[in-house]
């Protein structure tokens, strides 16, 4: 690794410390490619999935689809939804 002289890492932004550290042969701020690819094949398949979007009020527990779509989990369950009425509709339909 080269020592470069110049302003120290807390005074640049951060393309200034990527270019500084890439010339110094510094590459403890880059991933590895095999971490970088390993990250794409679990990241890619749910980009690609064309997962609904369901929007919802800030501040609130979520879209109500999201609750009509699964159970409880672990006992945990929204408060302010009635998960047995969820369950009577679904099982009803």
């Amino acid at each position: 690794m080269v020592a470069i002289r110049g302003p120290r890492a807390e005074e640049m932004d951060a393309y200034e410390r990527v270019l500084r550290d890439s010339l110094a042969g510094d590459a403890t701020l880059f991933a590895r490619e095999d971490y970088v690819e390993e990250a794409w094949r679990i990241v890619d398949p749910a980009l690609k999935a064309n997962t609904p979007v369901y929007e919802y009020e800030p501040g609130t527990w979520g879209p109500a689809e999201v609750a009509e779509k699964i159970a409880p989990v672990d006992g945990w369950h929204n408060p302010v939804i009635d998960h047995a009425a969820i369950g009577a509709e679904v099982h009803a339909a």
